[in-house]
């Protein structure tokens, strides 16, 4: 009997042990609670509840009827203001941290060492260097990245030299885990929306019966996203050797999950073909999260036969 392959996988990231919701400008943001205590956690050993919670964030803001006007960006706005909402993303930073999108979203990072270079974000748009600082460092915080920045605290932060290495440590010397760090609510909501989005792409691709056309635009749109690069090592930890990946983000930590989720062969982490709702399989076939959602889809299946 062959045994079945099994891919050992780690990396660090860091929480707090509380986060709050403060307002500013009009926006909700979340950070660390003034009290907090700061620990460090493989998103790896969590794998399939992290993107379970994500996708139930993001199906909440799919089928909100705010969201359903159009406008994504209106809609993940208007939803932070909602008290469900904030509910939602604060219990799933809560448990799992910030996404790390001061360095998630950027595709250039030479204005840390100039204020006059502008932010390339990776959804095609561009800021200044003091807007994109505002946007995710508080009010109480004196740090100024543009003039402080440089190339060498860049590398050790991210972990990209050999003295720093993000997988080792404690890693709370990185920019994305100070107190001072918040992301807006509405942010996390637009990421989760986009891999619920890109879930049900994929659920569309494999499972449903469309024509070869059709079936070519889900092959397009899958294909055309790319992860963000990220570094790997080895090392041997508790005797065995396991893959270091060196993330720079929760955000990337979640899509190689997402990633390794459809690719595996074993997809765990699934969508309910009859109501949309992401669950944890206990049995790699199953394909609906309830028995009642079962029998609801095969009521269905046979009335459409009838007709």
């Amino acid at each position: 009997m062959i045994k079945e392959e099994k891919i050992e996988f780690t990396t660090k990231w860091c929480k707090y042990s509380k986060y709050k919701i403060e307002k500013k400008d009009d926006k909700f943001y979340i950070l660390p609670d003034k009290n907090a205590t700061p620990s460090t956690y493989d998103p790896f050993d969590f794998k399939n509840e992290i993107l379970k919670d994500l996708l139930e964030i993001g199906k909440e803001s799919v089928g909100d009827d705010i969201f359903k006007l159009g406008d994504k960006e209106l809609s993940t706005e208007a939803q932070s203001k909602m008290e469900k909402f904030q509910n939602l993303v604060l219990k799933f930073v809560n448990n799992y941290g910030l996404l790390g999108n001061f360095r998630y979203l950027p595709t250039n990072y030479e204005f840390m060492d100039n204020e006059e270079t502008p932010v390339t974000l990776g959804y095609n748009m561009s800021t200044t260097a003091k807007e994109f600082e505002k946007r995710y460092f508080w009010a109480d915080s004196k740090m100024n990245w543009s003039k402080s920045m440089k190339v060498n605290d860049l590398h050790r932060n991210t972990g990209m030299d050999d003295y720093f290495k993000q997988t080792e440590g404690d890693r709370l010397d990185d920019i994305v885990f100070s107190k001072n760090y918040a992301e807006t609510i509405s942010e996390i909501i637009d990421f989760a929306t986009t891999i619920y989005n890109t879930k049900i792409l994929i659920c569309a691709y494999l499972y449903d019966d469309v024509a070869d056309d059709i079936r070519e635009v889900y092959e397009s749109s899958i294909t055309s996203h790319k992860l963000e690069k990220t570094n790997i090592s080895y090392g041997v930890e508790n005797g065995q050797i396991k893959f270091k990946w060196n993330f720079m983000s929760l955000s990337s930590i979640i899509e190689t999950i997402l990633l390794l989720n459809e690719t595996s062969g074993r997809t765990e982490v699934k969508l309910c073909k009859h109501c949309k709702k992401p669950f944890i399989a206990k049995n790699i076939k199953s394909e609906y999260d309830t028995i009642q959602c079962r029998n609801r889809e095969n009521i269905n299946n046979s009335r459409k036969k009838e007709k």
